[in-house]
């Protein structure tokens, strides 16, 4: 039986352009309303005022927002916002064996989410925060603050988690995505005019698709249609029978 996972796949070239371990920590939670009274965009408030049941601290607005880190956001402020336990300075995999110097928030938790800089030297301004929970050896979520559940989200839902055809609802129609079982292999190339990209067709956020155990073998034939350095529409057929869930997301600023 193959083993599907794809966690470590990323979308930091579709959007273009973990060194030492230690024991979960603590998770230091912000508070919503200081972070709605300093938002600088009526836009980003009026997201978080309607999530009603989505705290403000996991809320992601692809380009503006994810959680407390904003576009103006360093490590140092994080740091001041969540408490040193909870952001630690970080070696994070990026894509094809390279690694890059950056930032990890909620380490070894379901909330783990790592942030790379722009500014590698001040470790500041944000340019891709990449979503990637952390998982046991049987990839089973590790607990973090809400328990086994990633409470990294969207207003409309979209989350570690949902499924293919829940982003197909959330995205208003087909998308784009590559084949599995390679560096890039089940990640989202393009979302084709739905919801989950601005009106003048720029993207702020992927998701790469996966499975958290092994498929089964009565899906075998279908996943084997479905491998490989090639991009399939989201309706396809075998795609919607496997219907794979979102392993990982990325998210980045305008």
């Amino acid at each position: 039986m193959k083993i599907t996972y794809t966690l470590l796949a990323l979308s930091v070239v579709f959007l273009a352009c973990q060194g030492r371990k230690s024991a979960p920590s603590e998770v230091a939670m912000t508070d919503t309303a200081r972070l709605l009274a300093v938002a600088s965009d009526d836009d980003i408030a009026e997201e978080m005022e309607q999530s009603n049941d989505l705290s403000a601290d996991f809320l992601i607005v692809p380009g503006q927002q994810v959680g407390p880190i904003r576009a103006d956001a360093s490590e140092a402020s994080l740091i001041r916002l969540l408490g040193k336990a909870n952001v630690v300075h970080d070696t994070i995999y990026t894509v094809e064996g390279q690694f890059d110097i950056g930032t990890t928030l909620y380490r070894n938790t379901a909330d783990q989410a790592h942030v790379l800089w722009r500014d590698k030297k001040r470790f500041a301004r944000p340019e891709t925060v990449l979503i990637r929970p952390a998982r046991d050896e049987n990839n089973d979520l590790l607990p973090g603050a809400a328990g086994k559940t990633v409470q990294w989200a969207t207003a409309d839902g979209l989350r570690v988690g949902s499924t293919l055809r829940d982003v197909e609802a959330i995205n208003g129609k087909p998308f784009n995505l590559y084949g599995f079982e390679w560096d890039y292999g089940g990640q989202s190339s393009g979302w084709r005019g739905g919801s989950l990209e601005t009106k003048t067709g720029k993207t702020f956020i992927g998701a790469t698709f996966g499975f958290d155990h092994d498929v089964p073998d009565n899906q075998q034939a279908f996943f084997e249609a479905v491998m490989g350095d090639i991009e399939f529409l989201s309706n396809n057929t075998a795609l919607q029978q496997l219907n794979p869930t979102v392993q990982t997301l990325s998210i980045s600023f305008q």
